[in-house]
């Protein structure tokens, strides 16, 4: 039988390459840019850095979430602190945006550019066009491609072990197999990859549990729902669900709920990954068991840290010297902590 081409993610792989060409195309004139410099630093490609005015760029993956928002929290009162001013490109989920408002930061005389990618693989060239233009780049979050100087995130894989642990010493002693169920992020994300991964090779240490399905809940409370509903469909003893981000979680909660698999012997526990606001308070209610927690203001204040510590020449602690890769660590969050983290 032969395959059906899908012709939108054909023009969708076209667009995403003329958005790169084109983007590198704009970079080769950059090198000039720029005002006299008060300092230069050399980087990988003998090329050096050089502090202009005091101005930090952000390209940012979505304002109207409330993880971003707290991200560009940080990267402000870092920078506050070293005197820096902040002018932020809100790429609005958007790749086309995400390309061009990193253009224009670049352009606006900036002395180190920080991006959260809507899309990791159009970052080479906006890398190229900000190393033309002697600026450092910090990736902050999400998925990191090409040269770029540093990637700040979270301990995606770590994060992903520590819930494993808890669902060991939550239902470790219980009598049987504890059947779980995993729901993944989008395919092709570098972190909720890492996330699963972490959990399943740890979970499979511990006796007693098996992973009876892994599906995709497309990042959504929506898709959490629908995937859930299909996990009990098929494995009714299921007792466990990870899923790789909050909003997923919260779906699988409402999927349960309907099923009346949240009180007594049948409950289902449901972990999830963000420490998002209303999952939070599915915890704080007893209907969500647990969430490991980011902390994306720490990861805004490091980005500045690290673009500043690049810039002024001093040498970067990475946590992956190989990959340039710092990360932050995470908390898990359950019923014994959470009047902490809720606002």
């Amino acid at each position: 039988m032969s395959k059906k081409v899908n012709n939108s993610k054909i023009r969708g792989k076209m667009k995403a390459l003329s958005i790169i060409f084109a983007v590198g195309a704009m970079s080769l004139g950059l090198a000039a840019c720029g005002s006299q410099a008060t300092s230069t630093t050399k980087h990988g490609n003998d090329s050096t850095f050089k502090e202009r005015n005091k101005i930090i760029g952000y390209s940012t993956y979505d304002l109207k979430q409330p993880y971003w928002q707290d991200f560009e929290k940080g990267i402000e009162q870092a920078a506050k602190k070293e005197g820096y001013k902040v002018v932020v490109s809100d790429q609005k989920g958007s790749q086309e945006t995400q390309v061009s408002g990193s253009m224009n930061l670049i352009n606006q005389n900036i002395s180190a550019l920080i991006v959260s990618p809507v899309q990791p693989s159009a970052l080479p060239a906006t890398i190229t066009a900000a190393h033309n233009a002697k600026i450092p780049i910090v990736i902050g979050d999400i998925g990191a491609e090409g040269k770029y100087d540093a990637y700040v995130l979270s301990d995606n894989k770590g994060g992903g072990a520590s819930a494993a642990e808890y669902v060991n010493k939550k239902l470790g002693a219980k009598s049987g197999t504890k059947e779980i169920g995993v729901i993944e992020l989008h395919p092709g994300s570098a972190v909720g990859e890492d996330r699963v991964n972490g959990f399943v090779d740890k979970i499979k240490k511990y006796s007693g549990f098996k992973i009876v399905g892994q599906l995709n809940g497309d990042d959504s409370v929506d898709g959490g729902f629908k995937v859930t509903q299909s996990l009990l469909a098929a494995n009714p003893n299921i007792s466990v669900i990870f899923a790789a981000n909050d909003p997923e979680a919260e779906g699988a909660v409402q999927a349960l709920k309907q099923a009346g698999r949240l009180e007594g012997k049948k409950r289902v526990e449901v972990i999830g990954f963000n420490g998002d606001a209303p999952a939070l308070e599915l915890i704080k209610k007893g209907e969500m068991t647990a969430t490991i927690a980011q902390h994306p203001v720490d990861l805004g204040k490091k980005t500045v840290e690290i673009s500043l510590d690049l810039l002024k020449g001093k040498k970067v602690e990475f946590t992956d010297s190989a990959k340039k890769v710092y990360n932050v660590p995470t908390t898990l969050v359950d019923s014994n902590n959470i009047n902490e983290y809720l606002k």
